[in-house]
């Protein structure tokens, strides 16, 4: 490669004599030294001998060409640094909307790395539409134990299956020592087989065979052991002893599934030997395995009969039934179903396009600034064009100059765009609670190429306008008129309506996001969530529940104690129950909640009708519900007070009582609508979390008192703890991060169309001077001459408003039907909308016409 590269760049009449030499040279080093080292030195001499006096002079066409090009290239340099204000302006605008678009390409396609398995395209997460009466239809990402093993014997399409049966936190041990671990789960053996999780250590195909195998991730072991070589160890958890048969990578941000410890599901069949043929209750999630050849609508054709010959559950087509969702659309399409416990960072891929949207406004915001200040700037370079046909430039020539000068500037604005990305992504990472990261793009050739290609066709079609344009223009006319005299560009009015059309779009989407996500986080939901900690329970805390109650509330600033089955601000599970009426016993299957006493008083839920459960009541312990209003409204009374009710499996003759009727309350997201909802209390099932209120203008006393007491009294069991606001605020993260991207890029699409009005009134008042000397001789007062100026501007905002307007009213209302409750479209935001632009526009544009309106006549008429 060296010898061509010497015979191509050297003169002919040299090339053998130092060809030679260097080959001599080569061979002298390559015996005193090793073969790299005579390649690097023959590569160091041939590099040497490119010098003026050695190299080949070039054929007269290329020479001219590159003449050419070195003289476009100057005098573009030349430009820039002539008009370094207009120039920087418009680089910086720019650069501006270039990194905006970065950071939302960087965002969405991290959003869509999400679950790149190897079989990710023929896997499904089997999911069910559950039709309860007494309740609203909802899918759920939910399946039966006996589903996984008969769906693979009915159904010649399914080729493998796993299911997940999600366990939480469980406390594991080592040499007595307690070890809480979150997110463990039980799975198939072959759910290794279906999800490429890298196994690091342990016999990829047998690892989860065994009852009582477990698999740890590294971090795991490394926190447990303090090393991660622990094949053969053994952990306990609930006084059974588990072998660790491998050893996991640890996962992948970018997972739906995330866990830390894998339980084998033999462990759980081989004490319960009916497990896999289990019907009627829904907590696991099953995933399949289909051949490419599958046919998706056919199986659903088939799963009615399915369900009748497998379930034994007698009209189970009325209440169920089942579809099949791609994994491909688990993590971005699963807004719509509910009791979606794996679903790591959840997001609405409807904000994707979206985003996208808004990626695309702020690109075509900043590229038709950049034309706009471009083609003006242009306009003030008739004499240097008419000088330089005069000379002898022809069209071609002065259209590459332009050509050459516009892609020098987009390259120079995606250069800077490129610094400002890597300053301002720590701060948005941090905003969005993601890890974006510029190499991501810089490490892709074809998100490379296609940013190269961005930055020369906008450079491209920037220039295209003033070269053809002045190109055209006679150069006696121009050198004679001294400026070719214009009237108003219809296309650079056009170029600033879309402009300003999308920025005030923008704003008002921003106001309309903003009072939503403002409505949600003050709506009245029905129950105080303010200083509400919740504690996770385990087995001691169950059977110590009184004496620990006792104990916290000994301290004035814990105002209330209860515990719960399931945390609220969830879609509760739903339960079957029956209530008599007058036409006998009904069925219906609202959503429920086991609760202890006081959940109603420490959550401050309004009691409408009836009262409280009282613990003095034995009856209470079982057979008293409290439901809510929508509860009544669907079994049609205004007054259920006093109806028996009962869980489904109570006999119709034992029935309980209904005793007491809530208030509504959003006891799930302001996205869904206010279910059907029944407490009960059942102290003999075992709770899953405490609630306590504390006093919010003393929390750390009350949290020091807590510690203390769980010290004491639960020693084996790790306390953790978090508040209920935390966990209310994540419900509504997808839409604070679509809020908060949305306000950054409307923040910059009325910086950048500013800053482009900035330029054109520069630009304009420049060009008018000579009018305004006029007119101030004439009597024109300040004032007069800002309106007369600013009038034009401020016609082509109230278009872009016009325009904006009614297509951001339409998109805008079909977003808040996301919601159950939302805010309503308020038509004053548009006019805020509006009227923000004008002034923010009149304000930035009035800098250069008043400072030329001040300016004396006499110099403005010997303007030029």
């Amino acid at each position: 490669m060296a010898s061509k590269l010497l015979r191509l760049m050297l003169k002919k009449d040299l090339f053998e004599e130092v060809s030679g030499d260097l080959y001599e040279q080569f061979i002298f080093t390559l015996e005193a030294n090793n073969s790299k080292k005579a390649k690097l030195n023959y590569w160091y001499q041939v590099l040497h001998y490119m010098r003026p006096f050695a190299l080949r002079k070039s054929k007269s066409k290329h020479s001219n060409h590159t003449i050419m090009l070195r003289s476009y290239l100057l005098i573009a340099f030349r430009n820039l640094t002539k008009h370094r204000f207009h120039n920087s302006l418009n680089i910086l605008s720019l650069a501006i909307g270039f990194s905006a678009c970065l950071a939302i390409y960087l965002f969405i396609e991290d959003e869509k790395s999400f679950d790149q398995h190897s079989k990710k395209d023929n896997l499904y997460r089997l999911c069910e539409v559950q039709s309860f009466p007494g309740t609203k239809v909802q899918n759920v990402a939910l399946s039966m134990p006996g589903m996984g093993p008969t769906l693979i014997t009915d159904f010649p399409e399914v080729e493998n299956y796993t299911r997940i049966w999600r366990q939480g936190k469980r406390i594991w041990k080592k040499d007595a020592l307690p070890y809480p671990v979150d997110e463990v789960m039980a799975v198939d053996s072959t759910f290794l087989e279906m999800f490429d999780f890298q196994l690091i250590a342990g016999d990829h195909k047998s690892v989860l065979d065994e009852p009582y195998s477990i698999l740890v991730t590294e971090k795991v072991a490394n926190n447990i052991f303090g090393h991660s070589n622990v094949i053969g160890e053994t952990l306990e958890m609930d006084e059974d002893l588990f072998k660790i048969t491998g050893v996991l990578a640890n996962l992948p941000e970018n997972s739906h599934l995330q866990f830390n410890i894998l339980i084998s599901i033999t462990s759980i069949t081989s004490e319960d030997s009916d497990f896999n043929k289990k019907w009627g209750s829904n907590f696991l999630t099953t995933y399949l395995q289909l051949s490419p050849q599958a046919d998706l609508a056919n199986m659903a054709e088939r799963y009615p009969e399915y369900l009748n010959k497998n379930s034994g559950i007698e009209d189970i087509n009325d209440y169920y039934e089942l579809f099949l969702q791609s994994l491909n659309d688990v993590h971005l399409g699963s807004t719509d179903i509910e009791h979606d416990y794996l679903n790591y960072r959840k997001f609405n891929g409807d904000y994707l396009n979206v985003f996208s949207l808004v990626g695309l406004f702020i690109l075509i915001i900043a590229s038709v600034n950049f034309m706009n200040l471009t083609i003006a700037r242009a306009g003030t370079r008739l004499k240097e064009v008419g000088v330089r046909k005069s000379i002898g430039a022809n069209k071609k020539q002065l259209f590459w100059q332009f050509i050459v000068e516009s892609i020098m500037m987009t390259s120079c604005a995606f250069i800077l765009s490129l610094l400002i990305g890597w300053v301002g992504l720590d701060l948005l990472n941090q905003l969005i609670d993601r890890q974006l990261s510029l190499i991501s793009i810089l490490t892709n050739e074809t998100a490379i190429m296609a940013m190269f290609g961005v930055v020369v066709l906008l450079g491209v079609l920037t220039g295209l306008y003033p070269s053809f344009y002045m190109a055209a223009f006679n150069p006696a006319a121009i050198l004679r008129g001294g400026e070719k005299k214009e009237g108003k560009s219809i296309f650079r009015s056009t170029l600033i309506i879309t402009q300003f059309s999308l920025a005030i779009a923008m704003i008002v989407a921003t106001l309309v996001v903003l009072d939503q996500l403002n409505f949600m986080k003050s709506k009245d939901i029905g129950f105080n969530k303010n200083h509400i900690l919740l504690v996770d329970m385990d087995k001691t805390a169950n059977e110590k529940y009184d004496i620990l109650k006792q104990r916290l509330l000994e301290n004035s600033n814990i105002l209330g104690v209860t515990a719960s089955g399931q945390r609220i601000g969830n879609n509760f599970h739903q339960w079957g129950a029956k209530i008599e009426s007058d036409s006998g016993i009904v069925n219906f299957t609202p959503s429920a909640v086991n609760v202890h006493f006081d959940y109603l008083d420490v959550y401050d839920i309004d009691i409408v009708a009836g009262r409280n459960f009282d613990k003095a009541r034995q009856s209470d312990d079982g057979l008293a519900f409290v439901i809510n209003e929508a509860f009544a409204k669907e079994i049609g009374t205004p007054d259920p007070i006093g109806m028996q009710m009962g869980h489904s499996w109570y006999p119709d003759d034992s029935l309980g009582l209904i005793i007491g009727m809530t208030k509504d309350f959003n006891f799930n997201s302001l996205h869904h609508r206010v279910n059907t909802l029944a407490l009960v209390i059942h102290t003999d099932w075992n709770y899953s979390e405490l609630s306590i209120k504390l006093n919010g203008n003393n929390l750390q006393t009350g949290l020091n008192h807590l510690e203390q007491i769980w010290t004491e009294m639960i020693p084996d069991y790790p306390l953790e703890y978090s508040f209920l606001e935390d966990h209310m605020n994540g419900l509504y993260k997808s839409d604070r991060q679509m809020g908060a991207v949305i306000s950054i890029i409307a923040v910059l699409s009325i910086f950048i169309g500013g800053m482009g009005l900035f330029g054109l009134s520069a630009l304009t008042t420049e060009r008018r001077m000579k009018e305004i000397g006029v007119r101030k001789v004439l009597g024109a007062s300040i004032s007069e001459l800002f309106i007369t100026l600013s009038k034009h501007f401020s016609i082509l905002i109230m278009v872009s408003f016009g325009i904006a307007a009614p297509i951001t009213y339409m998109l805008l209302s079909q977003w808040l039907e996301n919601f159950a409750f939302r805010v309503d479209l308020n038509l004053a935001m548009f006019g805020i909308a509006g009227l923000s632009a004008l002034i923010i526009a009149l304000i930035t544009i009035s800098y250069h016409i008043i400072k030329a309106a001040r300016i004396n006549p006499i110099e403005s008429l010997r303007y030029e």
